[in-house]
């Protein structure tokens, strides 16, 4: 059951769009990445259209923030991406500090770089809020 129109407005007279996100048996793509364990159990693991292209890697954000997240002075984290001309994104933090926390974005990339990869760095920074932006819908703005 659809709650607002809006959900398949961007396809409405585009023809081209709707051709994309439908397979040709009728299936919508809905662009998650899921995955199927040994018991038959599918399991949510990311948004494809939210993966960071960095070099020839993609970046899974939920494997960043969930390091960050484990971080004392740390309250909310989102990881999206900024442009680079050379790498095509970079990852970004935007880091909600904890009441009283003074975590500093070093130690926040010194957390990322001893726990991810060469390729999971956060090459965008970290930048802090006083909370993470949300859409009217609920979602993390990134």
């Amino acid at each position: 059951m659809l709650t607002k129109i809006t959900v398949f407005s961007e396809y409405y007279n585009n023809p081209e769009e709707t051709k994309n996100a439908f397979t040709d048996d009728g299936w919508y793509k809905t662009g998650d990445i899921l995955y199927r364990d040994e018991g038959g159990n599918y399991f949510f693991v990311e948004r494809l259209k939210m993966l960071i292209k960095y070099r020839g890697y993609h970046i899974r954000p939920s494997e960043i923030e969930t390091v960050i997240l484990k971080h004392p002075g740390v309250s909310d984290v989102t990881v999206t991406s900024i442009p680079d001309e050379e790498d095509g994104e970079h990852p970004v933090a935007c880091v909600v500090r904890k009441i009283g926390s003074n975590v500093t974005a070093q130690e926040i990339k010194d957390l990322v770089a001893s726990k991810r990869s060469n390729s999971q760095q956060l090459r965008g920074g970290v930048v802090f809020l006083n909370e993470i932006p949300l859409t009217s819908t609920g979602k993390i703005a990134r």
